[in-house]
C-alpha cells in the first residue's frame, strides 16, 4: 500500500471514529410540579416589602422587558429606600456591586453580571435614597386575554 493510500485510509477511519463518538443528547425531563416548601422569611424581607408597598401606594410601578423576560419594577424613596441602602452596606463591597454615577453611590443586592436588567439596587446622593426592586412576572404580564 502506498503512503498516500495509507494516509487516506487512516483519515477515513479517524473521520468515521469522530462521527460515531458523539455523545447522545441529554434526555428531556418532564417538569416537576411539586410545590416548593417555603421557609420563614428572613429579617431583611421587610426591606423589600416596605419598598414595594410604598411604590404601589405612590404609584411608582413600571414594566421592564427584554428578550421575552417581563419584569415589574417598583421604585421607592425616602425612609424605606434609605433603610434598604444602609442594609446593603453591611454586606460589604465584596458581596455586592457598588458604583458611583452622577454624584450618587449605587449598591446592588448581588454582583452585576452584565447590566442592571433584573437587578435590585439602591442609590444615595442628592435628593435622597432611591431603590429599584424588580419582580419577574413572566409572559403572563403582557399576554393577550
Amino acid at each position: 500500500m502506498t503512503f498516500c493510500k495509507a494516509l487516506g485510509v487512516a483519515a477515513a477511519i479517524i473521520g468515521l471514529s469522530a462521527c460515531t463518538s458523539n455523545p447522545a443528547p441529554p434526555p428531556v425531563l418532564a417538569p416537576d410540579f411539586t410545590e416548593i416548601t417555603p421557609s420563614a422569611a428572613p429579617a431583611r424581607t421587610v426591606l423589600y416589602t416596605d419598598c414595594i408597598a410604598q411604590a404601589i401606594e405612590r404609584p411608582a410601578v413600571a414594566r421592564q422587558s427584554r428578550d421575552g423576560t417581563e419584569l415589574i419594577r417598583f421604585t421607592c424613596t425616602g425612609a424605606p429606600a434609605q433603610r434598604f441602602y444602609e442594609a446593603l452596606a453591611v454586606l460589604g463591597d465584596e458581596a455586592v456591586s457598588v458604583w458611583q454615577a452622577d454624584g450618587r453611590t449605587f449598591r446592588a443586592t448581588a454582583k452585576i453580571q452584565r447590566d442592571l436588567f433584573g437587578v435590585d439596587y439602591c442609590s444615595s446622593g442628592p435628593g435622597g435614597a432611591v431603590c429599584q426592586i424588580v419582580l419577574n412576572a413572566g409572559s403572563f404580564l403582557t399576554a393577550a386575554p
